[in-house]
């Protein structure tokens, strides 16, 4: 978004590392994953209690229960959420954005944290209505609706959080390496050109995507105790509780490449 400014790496040894491994021939995807991990883990570790996460984590597991109930308009209706028969997914999918965009500003804590998780939030519903094999621009909010209630099973629960996880996890590596990469392009670098480039970072957000499947099962079922224990109302204190274990598995896993 405009307003995240990239600026630079600090100059630590950690932050080194990854410009290091920027540095590299032929870089590795993996190796700048796992040292980008290293130097941001106490940052990342902090997002386990991250007002602006739990919200966007929070909102798409209601989203996902109303899906289920035959009133889904007025279920939404509840959580802030505005929409008529016949509206277009795209326009639902931008008041989503809109509304978590609000609940990331009441918390400036978040830095952009906040800005990413509503971003992911954003990609996991518009992804979730292209798996059904329906152009996004020529979908309606009924679509979107059936496509997220096969979803809300267990198993699908886990892919849709996966979907979430993964864009996240892709803007946080993202967002640091960002900083650094320019200075590693062009003739005499490992990454020659900047299609190589394009190459490079398409690769390591399919990496990001890859390592959020640790979230998959622990999500599913995280799910599908809760939203039956709550009668399709989780409660944001319940995702405070899910998001330590799911960001530990996800540190772990961006790091496990270096050890």
């Amino acid at each position: 978004m405009g307003h995240i400014r990239l600026g630079r790496l600090p100059r630590t040894q950690s932050w080194n590392q990854v410009a290091a491994a920027l540095a590299m021939a032929d870089p590795s995807t993996n190796m700048v994953a796992s040292t980008t991990a290293w130097a941001a883990d106490h940052r990342l570790s902090q997002l386990k209690g991250d007002p602006s996460l739990t919200y966007c984590v929070w909102l798409l597991t209601r989203i996902a229960s109303a899906a289920r109930r035959p009133d889904f308009l007025d279920a939404i209706g509840d959580l802030g959420l505005d929409a008529r028969p016949g509206d277009s997914a795209v326009g639902f999918v931008a008041r989503v954005a809109v509304r978590a965009r609000e609940e990331v500003e009441r918390h400036p804590e978040s830095g952009p944290f906040g800005d990413l998780a509503a971003l992911a939030l954003r990609r996991a519903l518009t992804e979730t209505v292209g798996t059904e094999g329906t152009p996004l621009f020529g979908a309606s909010v009924e679509d979107l609706e059936r496509a997220v209630r096969r979803h809300t099973t267990p198993a699908r629960f886990g892919e849709l959080a996966v979907r979430f996880f993964g864009d996240f996890t892709a803007r946080i590596l993202r967002f640091y390496v960002d900083k650094e990469l320019s200075f590693h392009v062009g003739p005499g670098h490992g990454i020659e050109t900047i299609e190589n480039s394009a190459t490079f970072v398409a690769d390591l957000d399919r990496y990001a995507r890859q390592s959020a499947r640790i979230v998959e099962d622990y999500a599913a079922d995280w799910y599908s105790k809760h939203d039956w224990e709550s009668g399709g109302a989780i409660g944001r204190e319940e995702v405070q509780r899910f998001l330590p274990l799911a960001i530990r598995k996800l540190r772990r896993e961006l790091k496990e490449p270096a050890q």
